[in-house]
């Protein structure tokens, strides 16, 4: 005698992955590896967890991801266009040796003190653009601002390495998106930059 239909999904874990997400504007712009990132991230959401994903090369390795320069790119573009947002900022950044996390936009966020997650609503930030030229445009300069900010940790970084030699331990737990994205971007005729910036 077959299951009852809900009886197949009982203690299996799986992710859900609303309508409207797949069928917004800004999922239509996305590249296939942004695309692939989120699926990816959001089979690693547990009950109570978003606000706690972490997007690090060596929590994504298992399901395929190699390489850092691809999996910061996907990142930026997912951030960009408002499909998730970063709760908590490791590496450079927080200067010890954490990753940064992630939450899920259509998803309230549980506040979570220990991790230094604030309680915060779904905001549904994709839902913001009206036309594919709006949506190509914020994930220009979204990711030009995201790259900026990489490259200015980066150089905050080899600063404060120059001055304090006890810092070069902290160096090392860069979170490989941010260091990555810097080589990715930094060069001025990036095929993909150029793609984003003439879409825009």
């Amino acid at each position: 005698m077959a299951k009852p239909p809900d009886e197949n999904w009982k203690g299996i874990p799986h992710c859900r992955i609303r309508s409207d997400v797949t069928s917004s504007i800004a999922w239509r712009i996305l590249g296939y590896s942004a695309k692939a990132l989120y699926a990816d991230l959001r089979a690693k959401l547990r009950n109570g967890s978003n606000g706690n994903v972490s997007a690090a090369l060596g929590d994504l390795k298992h399901v395929g991801w190699t390489s850092s320069a691809t999996l910061a790119k996907a990142l930026y573009e997912l951030q960009a266009v408002g499909f998730i947002t970063k709760t908590r900022s490791g590496g450079v950044e927080r200067g010890s040796k954490v990753c940064s996390l992630y939450a899920f936009t259509d998803l309230d966020i549980n506040p979570n003190p220990k991790l230094g997650v604030e309680k915060s609503r779904a905001t549904f930030a994709y839902r913001d653009f009206k036309t594919v030229a709006e949506a190509h445009a914020a994930l220009s300069s979204g990711m030009a601002k995201l790259r900026d900010e990489a490259i200015q940790r980066k150089g905050k970084t080899k600063l404060k390495k120059k001055n304090d030699a006890s810092f070069n331990e902290a160096v090392k737990a860069i979170d490989a998106s941010d260091n990555e994205a810097v080589g990715y971007f930094s060069a001025s005729d990036n095929e993909a930059a150029k793609e984003y910036a003439n879409a825009a």
